[in-house]
């Protein structure tokens, strides 16, 4: 059995094990001991700096509050994440990223855009306008579906 449905599933599964296996290679480049899963809470507070409660990443991640817990008492005991005082709510901690981690996750980002820009190299670019538009619209979609 074949079809669009089955070709754009086969796709997305060897994007996702491509992406993957990259991602956990670069991983150690932040702390040795940094496990892929506790890296995927890494890059929510890396997008939201200074925004993020602790109890606000399990909702963000999609997990329960101890694996979120667990995960950022890695980060912090392997000095990649702060845990400052919110503003708003004394009680409440924000959990921003140290400047050093920041630095090498910039760093990793900078490699992975180096590396699309090779794949992409030979692509008309109207060609990758309309993928973009495509990939963001498929994005769009995913996340308003919850």
């Amino acid at each position: 059995m074949s079809g669009p449905d089955i070709d754009l599933e086969l796709e997305l599964t060897r994007l996702a094990r491509r992406l993957r296996r990259r991602s956990v290679q670069l991983v150690s480049e932040l702390h040795p001991d940094l496990d892929y899963g506790t890296y995927l809470f890494f890059l929510a507070i890396c997008d939201a700096p200074g925004r993020v409660r602790g109890a606000d990443l399990a909702e963000m991640t999609g997990v329960h509050k101890s694996t979120a817990s667990r995960a950022v008492a890695a980060l912090v005991c392997f000095g990649l994440v702060e845990q400052r005082p919110d503003p708003s709510d004394g009680r409440a901690r924000l959990l921003v990223p140290t400047p050093d981690a920041l630095k090498r996750q910039t760093a990793y980002r900078a490699a992975m855009r180096d590396r699309l820009n090779e794949f992409l190299a030979d692509w008309d670019l109207d060609d990758l306008d309309t993928f973009i538009s495509l990939m963001r619209r498929f994005n769009d979609s995913a996340e308003a579906s919850g």
